[in-house]
């Protein structure tokens, strides 16, 4: 298990993190606190005193605490993992769309509809309904932290697609079309009613960039 996991782990069981939003804002205005800058883009990075084991963090527009080093994950890419992530809490499946990559879902449409006879909209949705009732009911995401994997490999997370797509190669197709792709492990955490839950730990995720923007697959 990743440090970090066994980090939220052990606030969670302490009840140090089961605090509204409010409260939480308040107690870290109110406590002094380590600044970094990220020099590229002019993002500060705050360390709350009352959670030193989980480093330094960026607050998006949207209130997501950050989790990243700007050396290895850039700040574009963060804010792409967390609108992705944001879509399944808000259902919001119009902007989902805009958060994956073409070529997967027009591949994932024509195997459902084979193999299962629904489209990705009803993959979608049921995705947001399990997420929910790990997050112990209707959620906002809190806290998303990236991190680059021991072995980077994007070929590895899109290739086992080809069972599924009939190809040889998905992570070919993908590759070719990209002016990037960029491998990450990554980790969620949810509030719901002011209860943090790690919602998502150490999972594995792979965006395209493609002019600027970022795309992902699943």
């Amino acid at each position: 298990m990743k440090a970090f996991t066994k980090r939220i782990l052990a606030i969670l069981m302490t009840g140090c993190m089961l605090v509204t939003a409010s409260c939480s804002k308040s107690k870290e205005e109110e406590s002094p606190s380590e600044t970094v800058s990220d020099s590229t883009t002019e993002i500060e990075f705050v360390t709350n005193p009352d959670e030193p084991d989980l480093g330094a963090y960026t607050t998006s527009a949207l209130g997501t605490k950050l989790y990243y080093e700007p050396e290895n994950v850039s700040h574009e890419l963060m804010l792409a993992l967390e609108k992705y992530f944001i879509t399944f809490a808000e259902r919001d499946f119009e902007t989902y769309k805009e958060c994956v990559h073409p070529e997967y879902i027009k591949e994932m449409n024509e195997f459902l509809e084979a193999e299962h006879g629904y489209d990705i909209e009803t993959s979608f949705n049921s995705q947001c309904d399990n997420l929910s009732v790990n997050a112990g009911g209707d959620f906002r995401v809190s806290r998303i932290r990236a991190e680059l994997p021991e072995e980077i490999n994007p070929a590895v997370c899109l290739d086992y697609l080809n069972e599924f797509f009939e190809t040889e190669s998905f992570y070919e197709t993908i590759n070719n079309s990209a002016d990037a792709l960029h491998h990450l492990v990554f980790y969620v955490m949810s509030d719901a009613d002011g209860e943090e839950t790690l919602l998502i730990s150490e999972f594995e995720i792979v965006f395209a960039e493609i002019d600027g923007k970022y795309y992902t697959f699943g």
